[in-house]
């Protein structure tokens, strides 16, 4: 079913939000613009969150963004976490890219960078994000497949939106009049059931009693990967272990592996990585460096580490052996 809602922003001044409460399914708030400065948040966020709040209006959120690099990026993403950290909010954080001084003079490329890293931040901290821009925008610029990962919300004032790819959000109109409102206002439609998705998935600071296992950072091996989060058509890696780097909560494989190494769930994965660290093994045995940790320097367990650390054939060489003792020196041996 399709919801209507507004967003807005201290331009709207003071909103009677229970007279709006009437008229709409929905709102998306702005919480600022910029980097993590007090100066940028939007002056009327607070009071515009907490009425929405107190009133049950579900809501999301934006941020302008004016980065040009991936380090405002970063600070950006800070700018919203700070802000939004006290709120449940059933629809998503949406990072607005539009800005044509700024944003807009950077390649597609850098473009791309700027909000996988603006993602990736607020992903790792449990946020459900999406991308905001112009049609234009999005046939010209966010045309990285970094950009299909997220959900889009898409402006064109228009009677038919005539975008071929999916997206969740249409804003079809900025001069919408909402009673309780003294200002036009934004307008549009909402083709998701956001609500759904964010409270089920235990996004936006909604509780989740089905926590992932696994966290951002963690090494698993693993023996089978899927082409999208959501994929049912298990294929065979060219490689069986890699580091998560995305975590989409609620999906069927919610494990991102590497940049591109394909998408994993419980069930594929076998276990865990960990690393054996010797730093202070000032000798030349490996085998001895092994028992100073309390580790297993059995031939079969040494077989074991050397086939985990690329070396099938382990006979026990001097070779094989210093190698194994540096990576274990270095605290890079895996097992």
């Amino acid at each position: 079913m399709v919801k209507h809602g507004i967003d807005v922003s201290k331009f709207q001044g003071l909103i009677d939000w229970q007279e709006v409460k009437k008229h709409i399914d929905f709102a998306i708030i702005r919480c600022g613009y910029g980097s993590n400065l007090e100066s940028q948040d939007d002056p009327y966020f607070k009071r515009n969150a907490d009425e929405c709040t107190r009133l049950k209006i579900p809501f999301g959120v934006y941020l302008y963004s004016y980065a040009t690099n991936e380090r405002e990026a970063l600070s950006e993403a800070e700018h919203v976490l700070r802000l939004v950290k006290d709120y449940q909010m059933a629809y998503p954080v949406y990072y607005d890219l539009e800005d044509n001084n700024t944003t807009g003079r950077q390649s597609n490329q850098t473009i791309a960078n700027i909000a996988q890293t603006f993602a990736q931040r607020l992903e790792q901290e449990g946020y459900y994000v999406g991308m905001y821009a112009s049609l234009f925008w999005f046939r010209t610029k966010l045309t990285s497949p970094i950009f299909n990962e997220y959900t889009k919300w898409i402006a064109r004032y228009n009677d038919e939106l005539n975008y071929d790819g999916e997206y969740g959000m249409w804003q079809y109109s900025a001069t919408g009049n909402v009673l309780g409102i003294d200002t036009m206002v934004d307008l549009n439609y909402a083709y998701k059931d956001f609500p759904q998705i964010i409270e089920e998935g235990g996004y936006n600071n909604f509780s989740n009693t089905n926590l992932t296992r696994y966290k951002i950072g963690d090494e698993v091996e693993f023996h089978h990967v899927f082409l999208t989060s959501e994929s049912t058509q298990p294929l065979m890696p060219y490689r069986h272990f890699g580091i998560i780097t995305r975590i989409v909560q609620g999906a069927r494989n919610p494990y991102l592996i590497g940049q591109d190494a394909g998408w994993v769930n419980d069930q594929v994965i076998e276990r865990k990585i960990r690393y054996l660290s010797a730093p202070d093994y000032t000798g030349n045995s490996f085998t001895d460096a092994l028992r100073s940790i309390q580790e297993d320097a059995s031939f079969a367990n040494r077989t074991k580490l050397a086939k985990l650390n690329g070396i099938d054939n382990y006979t026990g060489s001097q070779r094989q052996n210093d190698e194994l003792l540096r990576l274990l020196k270095e605290g890079k041996l895996r097992t």
